[in-house]
């Protein structure tokens, strides 16, 4: 029987570091969904905001928008995947977070890439005042940090093929811990291979050594691409001790 395989997406926290942004704007897939979620975006009634420059912008302003940041890396996210797909046979499994903005969910065709666009906006539009959350804001174009913050709750999807091809349906286990999830998979399901969508992973590789078993092998999507070789050359390498 063939190796089952899951692949892990990285959710909010994958483009931290300015290097990575980089580098994910050179990947002709990822600057196609940008486009899109743009095109998207230039359709609503918000004050407009350029994705690109909200991807290359420093450190600093990239993570003082925690609505932006989400959507930025979910966007990233869903090209990555497009780019897997095209080299790779999709996989039996996906595990993402299930709430707010989804790569998951797009990538296993349960909510459409524009629809996740416009909610995303459209949910953090009118943001509730509280002790502390008194500054003026628009939308989530000037929102602080932790302004429409939700915590992650991560399922799993599992694809069953049919006569059009895979369809794929949620699991019922959710977690707010993404490594349950997985533990849940390799003991449950076989699944004894998870690569990862991030470009940092939602997991470390110390996580995937616990799950039970010697038989767990993970990888980046990334590093097996052999297009992208160049990609991690890229990232310093106190980024890449950081990241480890």
């Amino acid at each position: 029987m063939a190796a089952q395989k899951a692949i892990v997406f990285s959710g909010r926290n994958g483009l931290d570091f300015s290097e990575l942004r980089t580098s994910v704007l050179r990947i002709p897939e990822v600057t196609v969904r940008i486009r899109q979620a743009q095109s998207v975006l230039d359709t609503l009634d918000l004050p407009k905001v350029d994705l690109f420059n909200v991807i290359s912008s420093d450190d600093e302003s990239f993570g003082r928008n925690i609505k932006l940041k989400s959507l930025a890396a979910t966007v990233v996210q869903i090209g990555l995947f497009d780019r897997f797909c095209k080299t790779q046979r999709r996989p039996e499994f996906m595990i993402g977070n299930s709430n707010g903005e989804s790569a998951m969910l797009v990538c296993a065709g349960l909510q459409t890439f524009d629809e996740m666009v416009a909610s995303a906006v459209a949910s953090d539009s009118t943001p509730a005042v509280s002790p502390t959350n008194l500054l003026p804001m628009s939308g989530i174009f000037a929102a602080p940090l932790l302004a429409g913050l939700s915590l992650c709750e991560f399922r799993a999807v599992e694809a069953t093929q049919t006569e059009t091809g895979l369809v794929y349906t949620m699991l019922q286990d959710s977690s707010m811990e993404i490594k349950k999830i997985a533990e849940s998979l390799h003991q449950d399901r076989g699944v004894n291979r998870f690569i990862s969508i991030g470009p940092v992973g939602a997991m470390r590789l110390a996580d995937y050594q616990t799950l039970g078993t010697d038989e767990v092998e993970y990888m980046d999507s990334i590093e097996l691409d052999p297009m992208l070789g160049w990609f991690w050359k890229n990232v310093r390498t106190s980024k890449l001790s950081a990241l480890a």
